[in-house]
């Protein structure tokens, strides 16, 4: 067969073993990838608490009233009224197909004081499934500040065992 000079393209072998290389490239960036994503939706779950704990303090402290926070399927901030009536002001909902709570103790009801102190102190983990090892362990001291520690640590040192607190 003669070529003209004007026909341009790819051959058959070229386009399949580009097809080939492509495959190999996904089969290899997907699963990491799916990985990403889900230490994301962890460490963005575990973000979140941490900024609704302090949203809670910082309100205590502004407000110079007492606010608890309920821990359940949803986690409610309330403020504590003089007549000891509760109004809630904001609430966390967890989707436990990508982060899930536990909390030490596992019934957990935290109030924050005007001064911000906190009691009881308390440990909560944020896992995705039982993989204790991409979590994160958040900490709230007696002082009402709340440490979110690296992730799969339990400290600054010790790595995290369980998804338990």
């Amino acid at each position: 067969m003669s070529r003209l000079k004007d026909m341009r393209g790819f051959t058959l072998v070229e386009l399949m073993i580009t097809i080939a290389l492509l495959a190999i490239v996904a089969t290899i960036a997907v699963p990491n990838f799916v990985q990403f994503i889900r230490n994301n939706q962890v460490q963005a779950k575990a973000d979140e608490l941490k900024t609704f704990l302090q949203y809670a303090r910082g309100q205590a402290v502004t407000t110079r009233k007492k606010y608890e926070i309920t821990t359940g399927t949803d986690w409610e901030v309330k403020e504590i009224q003089p007549n000891a009536s509760r109004v809630v002001k904001r609430k966390l909902e967890f989707n436990a197909a990508q982060a899930q709570p536990a909390t030490n103790p596992s019934s957990l009801t935290l109030t924050f004081t005007a001064n911000g102190m906190a009691s009881p102190t308390a440990k909560i983990t944020i896992c995705r499934d039982i993989d204790f090892a991409n979590g994160y362990l958040l900490e709230i001291k007696p002082s009402g500040v709340v440490k979110m520690y690296a992730r799969g640590y339990q400290d600054d040192t010790t790595k995290l065992t369980s998804c338990a607190p």
